[in-house]
């Protein structure tokens, strides 16, 4: 029994020992808030010109066409059209050259006179003849005859130059040749001498239509050369 006690007093010790106010200094606890090392990184918006290349594209505008509110693109083709092709002159046909040529029959009705300008070469004249009343102006061997004054005409070929002067100012000429194609060419050519195209006039059908139809014929006079 004796050897128990010191085992029963033990507990008393230690309950003393721990009732007692302790000498040691117990550190207090903080909610110290350590801030975190940890880095967000977030997008920005705005560009660092040392670091970012800026590209650009270039954009050419579009354009388009400026219709001007008066002049549309039609009148402008039209226009461009009438001042490169060439002038249009009057087509005369056998009925219009006939009716128009001096009659021989007394009190028939005055015809508007024409001026009948034959441009074959004179050689063809004194094989065919020509249309009563027409002139002889040789394109092929005199093509600068219209461009010539009416003393330079008239002192070339022997009469007055056709459509100057007198009752012929106003008169309407009527080119004509072999097949059209001359004739054509020489209403071109009076036009740019400073004829008035609206009186110049080609009988496209020319002396073979005149001939086949049973027109006329006038024996030529002049000389071949």
């Amino acid at each position: 029994m004796a050897s128990l006690l010191p085992l029963r007093r033990a507990p008393t010790s230690l309950l003393t020992s721990t009732s007692k106010p302790s000498t040691h200094f117990v550190r207090p606890l903080t909610s110290t808030i350590i801030p975190s090392t940890r880095t967000f990184t977030t997008r920005s918006s705005t560009l660092l010109p040392n670091t970012i290349t800026k590209r650009t594209t270039a954009i050419n505008p579009i354009t388009r066409p400026h219709h001007h509110p008066l002049i549309s693109s039609s009148s402008i083709r039209q226009k461009s059209t009438k001042d490169n092709d060439p002038p249009t002159f009057r087509q005369w046909g056998f009925e219009d050259i006939t009716a128009s040529l001096p009659s021989n029959t007394p009190n028939s009705p005055t015809q508007k006179p024409i001026i009948l300008i034959d441009v074959r070469e004179p050689a063809e004249l004194s094989s065919t003849g020509i249309i009563p009343s027409a002139v002889s102006v040789p394109l092929a061997s005199q093509p600068d005859a219209l461009f010539l004054t009416p003393e330079e005409f008239e002192t070339r070929f022997g009469f007055p130059k056709p459509g100057v002067k007198g009752e012929e100012e106003d008169a309407e000429i009527v080119f004509y040749c072999k097949a059209g194609v001359r004739a054509r060419a020489a209403a071109q050519l009076a036009e740019q001498a400073g004829y008035e195209a609206g009186r110049l006039g080609v009988y496209d059908g020319s002396w073979l239509d005149w001939a086949k139809r049973g027109g006329r014929v006038e024996r030529w006079e002049g000389d071949d050369n």
